[in-house]
């Protein structure tokens, strides 16, 4: 094909300029592969150097077959792979909703050429179909899974052109394999977002309400970013090997800055370590107990927005340094997009920015990219076991061990106790610093792969500094005397941090959009008005959809309301087929109820 594009293609490419990239470079030599005549009349293959990618008889019966074979719902995001047959492209889509996600892929570009006209540039115009060709294009289709919202999938349907697949069996067993794990992992993250979104919408408009109350004064971690620039850092986690490097700790604390998760303060402090910052993301109540019986007047609290109103407004901390998750995606069109966590609109109305950390799901994640964000370098990682090292949960001295202690009978040791919740979590066994393997868990080796992929990306050496527990690949491993070794090189810090207001809360100067006494007095006007207008009689007779775009205009400026409700909406639109126009309303005006009338009581008793 040649660079002079049909109208009607140049037309796609401003909607998914990804796809130009395959144009940019047209063979100029004779093609491999060749859109062929089958016998049966109005029927074509595609071969490559001669061999047949399809059945060279009646490609269409050989695709109707494969695709009678599966149920595809409307919910379903389908993928295929290989596609030497044009006729199972054709009928996939034809069985398609509109905006339902169809994507093709295959190992070879160059067949491009002999199917776009026909065959590819019709599925291309409509939305919500996209094309991945070679193995440059895989890390668009990585990023633009990551960054699909997937409210309306529920499953993924994979077909594969057996012929194609046969030629490059490697490469697509593990798209396959990759695929699989993306779509899972995005609708583990859905099911999370179900179960926190609204109290993370709650907490963030709490906390913002809150943002000049006492006790602690409060600042944004957008004014620490990068001010720590070279300085080493030490993250410590609340794993088992902790308490045997709290003395190391003491030995090289004139060198690091200490950032301390919640679940590791108690254990540090047992050992007279006081951390330069803690670091809590726990969005529920319970992350009190980390805290409880401490004197943590002297440290500043890292707390991500979300975090648990009545432990930032009824625990004392030297000030509370705010900060939003988020992470950035690069879709299939190339463009950079922001997710943060559902609240963080409305308080940057108020706040301005705040800053933005990544996490993986973990304080420690969380802390880790914070630190980096800070300019922290290098980073050493202890207590990061990841893993059951010694088949234990946590190091002694944690909350959780102190609670466990309480339980011990002479029936029960702690033991027995560690045991049993190990057996419920879904384990395996991985490599081990030591050399042999460790036991873990699902949830745990998935913080492990974070912290590996985000090691690899950065330009400064991550430490894991540990005699026990998971290996960490692209971190550098070591035990203590190494690490010691490695801060010799560095010069004693002094402290310079405790010259910053977040350590000088009297020098906390942070200019405000708006007042948090009229955020909260037009927020609480508008739950009322969106309680008064659902309570109303009439609307248990108004369609559905009505009602759906009825409280997105009700919602002003606060969309952020939107997602105490998004669960049910969700809930609604996958089940859309067999809920009646009654069970619609019941659901969805019985959800704006309750989850209004519970943040009106939030807001108004502060927590």
């Amino acid at each position: 094909m040649s660079h002079d594009l049909p109208e009607k293609t140049r037309e796609i490419f401003g909607k998914k300029p990804y796809l130009s990239l395959y144009f940019q470079n047209p063979p100029t030599e004779m093609l491999e592969f060749r859109l062929e005549a089958a016998k049966n009349q109005n029927e074509f293959f595609l071969s490559k150097k001669g061999r047949a990618l399809a059945s060279s008889v009646s490609p269409f019966t050989q695709a109707k077959r494969q695709l009678d074979s599966v149920s595809i719902q409307s919910t379903d995001l389908v993928a295929v792979l290989g596609l030497g047959n044009p006729h199972l492209i054709r009928e996939v889509e034809s069985k398609l909703e509109p905006g339902q996600i169809l994507i093709l892929i295959d190992k070879d570009k160059d067949l491009l050429f002999p199917l776009w006209e026909e065959w590819l540039e019709p599925v291309m115009e409509i939305p919500g179909r996209h094309l991945f060709l070679g193995e440059n294009s895989l890390s668009l289709l990585w990023n633009y899974l990551e960054s699909l919202p997937v409210e309306r999938v529920s499953g993924i349907r994979i077909l594969r052109n057996a012929a194609s697949v046969s030629l490059e069996e490697m490469f697509y067993a593990e798209t396959d394999i990759r695929l699989r794990k993306i779509l899972s992992s995005k609708m583990s993250d859905l099911l999370t977002k179900f179960e926190f979104e609204r109290i993370w919408v709650r907490n963030s408009l709490v906390n913002t309400a809150n943002f000049l109350s006492p006790p602690s004064p409060r600042t944004k971690i957008e004014s620490l970013k990068e001010k720590f620039n070279g300085t080493p850092s030490l993250l410590v986690s609340a794993g088992p090997n902790l308490r045997r490097q709290c003395e190391w700790i003491k030995s090289i604390r004139d060198k690091v800055f200490v950032m301390s998760c919640d679940t590791s303060l108690k254990v540090l402090l047992k050992y007279e370590i006081i951390p330069d910052g803690v670091m809590t993301l726990d969005a529920q109540t319970h992350s009190v107990f980390h805290f409880l019986g401490e004197d943590t007047s002297e440290i500043p609290l890292f707390a991500d927005l979300v975090s648990s109103p009545p432990i930032l407004r009824n625990l004392k901390f030297k000030s509370v340094v705010h900060s939003i998750t988020a992470k950035y995606l690069v879709d299939a069109s190339g463009e950079l997009k922001r997710e943060a966590t559902a609240g963080s609109s409305s308080a940057e109305s108020l706040l301005g920015p705040i800053g933005d950390v990544q996490s993986g799901g973990s304080v420690a994640t969380t802390a880790f990219d914070l630190l980096r964000s800070l300019g922290c370098k290098p980073c050493f990682l202890v207590g990061q076991d990841l893993a059951y090292s010694g088949r234990e949960i946590h190091s002694t001295g944690t909350h959780h061990n102190e609670k466990w202690l309480t339980l011990l009978t002479r029936k029960t040791s702690l033991e027995k106790i560690n045991e049993a919740v190990v057996r419920k979590r879904d384990t395996r066994y991985v490599p081990s610093i030591t050399g042999g393997e460790v036991l873990t868990d699902y949830v745990l080796d998935l913080y492990r792969h974070w912290f590996e992929e985000s090691s690899k990306s950065l330009d400064f050496p991550v430490y894991n500094v540990n005699t026990q527990g998971a290996k960490i690949e692209n971190a550098r491993n070591i035990g203590p005397e190494e690490a010691t070794q490695i801060l010799n090189e560095f010069q004693s810090h002094q402290y310079f941090w405790k010259e910053f207001p977040a350590w000088k809360p009297e020098l906390i100067q942070e200019t405000l959009v708006g007042s948090p006494a009229d955020f909260k007095k037009e927020l609480l006007e508008t739950i009322d008005k969106i309680k008064d207008e659902f309570s109303k009689s009439e609307k248990k007779e108004e369609a559905y959809a009505d009602l759906l775009s009825l409280f997105r205009d009700t919602l002003g400026k606060w969309e952020d309301l939107r997602y105490l409700i998004r669960k049910t909406e969700v809930y609604i639109l996958r089940h859309k087929d067999k809920l009646d126009e009654a069970r619609k309303r019941e659901l969805f005006l019985g959800a704006i109820l309750k989850e209004f009338t519970g943040l009106r009581r939030k807001l108004l008793a502060g927590d």
